[in-house]
C-alpha cells in the first residue's frame, strides 16, 4: 500500500511543478513566481501588490524626447533688488515669497540674456559696483550652462555671445539709462558685463519700484574689518533673524505604493523573465539594461552601451542632457518629493560623457543627503542616457520652526571653525531620520 502511495505522491508533485513551470512560462515573470512560492518574503510585505502589478506590463509612456516643446521651471533661491534710495531688498529661504518676486521679474532676466551682446570682462570691484546701482540679482544656487539658462527662460531662445557656466546673475543699470547683464563664470570666477537692448526708463523703472528696502546687504557692504569679512563678499544678508521650517523626511518607497508610479515614469516595462529579488530590491535585466529599485529608495539604472539604451535625445550637448535629465528626474521624483523642489547643481564633461547631477531644495535653502548624494545623477553617452541614480526622498512641512543663530554669531563661530572666504548658508543635512531641520554650513 505505501509502495502504491509513493509513486502517487511523486505524481503529484510533478503535476504541480509542471503546473508551477506553466505559470512561469504564462506570467513571464520569476518575480511573479517568486511572490507566489513565498520567495517574495525577502521584500517587505508592503511590496507584494506593487510588484505584482509592475508586472501586468503597463504599456510605456511616450519617449523621452516627448516633452521637447517646454522648458525646464528652474527657479532662484533668493532674490535681490535696489530700486533707489530706500536701500536693499531681498527675499531667501522663503520658496513662496522668492517665486513671486522671480515671477514679476523673470522677464527683465529673459530679455536681458537673450539680448546680451558680446561679453567683456570686468573686474570684480566692477561687479561690486554694480550690485550697488539700480537692478535685481538672481542666484539659482546650481552652477547653469549660461546658454542651457537662456534657452529654458527664453522658451527655446539661444544666444551665441553666452558661454561658460553661471550661479548668479545681475540686470543692473549701467551709464545713463542703459542696462547690462553681469555674471560671475563659475568655471574660472572671472565676471563679465554685456549690454542689452533694455533701458532703465520705463519698464525696469517700474519693474524694480515696489520693492523698497528691506535691510538686506552682501557680506562685502558691511565693511572690511567687521566679522562678516570672513565670508566670501557674495553671501546675502538677512536683516530680521531666520526661523527655518522644520520637516518631516521619510523614503517615498516605504509603503510601496509609488512602485509602479515610478516604473512607469521610468518607462521601464517588466517583461518576460527580466525581472528578480534583489537583497533589499528588485532588479530588472533587459538586453543590456539593468533597472534596480532598493527599498530603500535607491534607483540605478545601467546600459551597457548607449546603443542600447532606451532613453535617446533628439538632440545632444549640455543643454539637451540638462533637460532630459530634468524631465525624467521630475517625472520620477516630482509627485514623490512632497514640499521640496529640484535644481540644477552642474552639467559638467568627463571622458566623452555628459553627467548632469540635480539636488533638493527646502525654502530655497541645499538639502545634503546621507553620504553627499545627490537627488539624482545622469549619465549620457552619444545622444544616449547610459546610467543614472535616484535617491528618494519626501518631505513634509511639521507646521514647526526651529531657531538658528543670527548670521553675525554664525560669522564669527566659522572664523574659528573654518577660516577662509567662504559662503555662509542654511541648509538642511538628512542622515535618513524622520525629522530635518536647517543649520548653517561654510562652502
Amino acid at each position: 500500500m505505501e509502495g502504491t502511495r509513493r509513486p502517487r505522491r511523486r505524481r503529484r508533485r510533478t503535476v504541480e511543478r509542471l503546473k508551477n513551470l506553466l505559470i512561469v512560462l504564462l506570467s513571464l515573470s520569476a518575480v511573479y513566481l517568486a511572490l507566489r512560492t513565498g520567495l517574495g518574503r525577502e521584500l517587505p510585505e508592503r511590496w507584494t501588490g506593487s510588484i505584482q502589478a509592475l508586472l501586468r506590463g503597463q504599456e510605456n509612456p511616450p519617449p523621452l524626447h516627448a516633452a521637447e516643446g517646454s522648458q525646464p521651471d528652474v527657479v532662484p533661491v533668493r532674490i535681490s533688488v535696489v530700486s533707489g534710495e530706500s536701500g536693499r531688498f531681498a527675499v531667501q529661504y522663503d520658496q513662496e515669497r522668492t517665486g513671486e518676486v522671480y515671477a514679476a521679474l523673470r522677464g527683465l532676466l529673459t530679455e536681458a540674456m537673450v539680448s546680451a551682446r558680446t561679453p567683456r570682462q570686468i573686474t570684480e570691484g566692477e561687479w561690486r559696483r554694480a550690485l550697488q546701482r539700480q537692478g535685481a540679482w538672481f542666484d539659482f544656487l546650481g552652477q547653469i550652462p549660461l546658454d542651457t539658462l537662456c534657452v529654458w527662460l527664453g522658451e527655446g531662445s539661444h544666444n551665441p555671445n553666452l558661454s561658460g557656466a553661471v550661479r548668479r546673475l545681475l540686470v543692473a543699470r549701467g551709464a545713463g539709462d542703459s542696462i547690462l547683464l553681469y555674471y560671475c563664470n563659475e568655471a574660472d570666477g572671472s565676471y563679465y558685463a554685456c549690454e542689452t537692448t533694455l533701458t532703465y526708463a520705463g519698464r525696469v523703472e517700474e519693474s524694480l519700484a515696489p520693492y523698497d528696502g528691506n535691510g538686506a546687504s552682501f557680506a562685502f557692504e558691511t565693511g572690511s574689518e567687521g566679522v562678516y569679512s570672513v565670508l566670501d563678499p557674495d553671501t546675502l544678508l538677512s536683516a530680521a533673524a531666520l526661523s527655518p521650517r522644520i520637516y518631516r523626511s521619510s523614503n517615498p518607497l516605504a509603503d510601496g505604493g509609488a512602485l509602479e508610479q515610478l516604473q512607469r515614469s521610468l518607462s521601464f516595462r517588466a517583461q518576460g523573465d527580466s525581472g528578480y529579488l534583489v537583497q533589499g530590491g528588485i532588479r530588472f535585466r533587459e538586453g543590456r539594461e539593468t533597472l534596480e529599485i532598493l527599498d530603500r529608495g535607491v534607483i540605478t539604472y545601467h546600459s551597457a552601451e548607449a546603443a542600447a539604451s532606451r532613453y535617446s535625445l533628439e538632440q545632444t550637448g549640455p543643454t539637451a542632457c540638462a533637460k532630459a535629465a530634468w524631465y525624467l528626474a521630475e517625472a520620477a521624483v516630482g509627485d514623490l518629493c512632497g514640499a521640496s523642489r529640484l535644481y540644477l547643481i552642474d552639467v559638467s564633461e568627463h571622458s566623452g560623457s555628459t553627467v548632469v547631477r540635480l539636488g533638493y531644495t527646502l525654502d530655497g535653502a541645499a538639502v545634503r543627503l546621507s553620504g553627499e548624494a545627490e537627488a539624482a545623477r545622469f549619465v549620457f553617452q552619444q545622444g544616449h542616457i547610459t546610467d543614472y541614480t535616484l535617491h528618494l526622498r519626501s518631505y513634509e512641512d511639521t507646521g514647526e520652526r526651529s531657531l538658528v543663530l543670527r548670521e553675525l554669531q554664525a560669522a564669527a563661530a566659522q572664523e574659528i571653525l573654518a577660516p577662509g572666504r567662504l559662503e555662509m548658508a542654511l541648509c538642511y543635512l538628512d542622515g535618513g531620520r524622520d525629522i530635518v531641520e536647517a543649520g548653517w554650513v561654510a562652502g
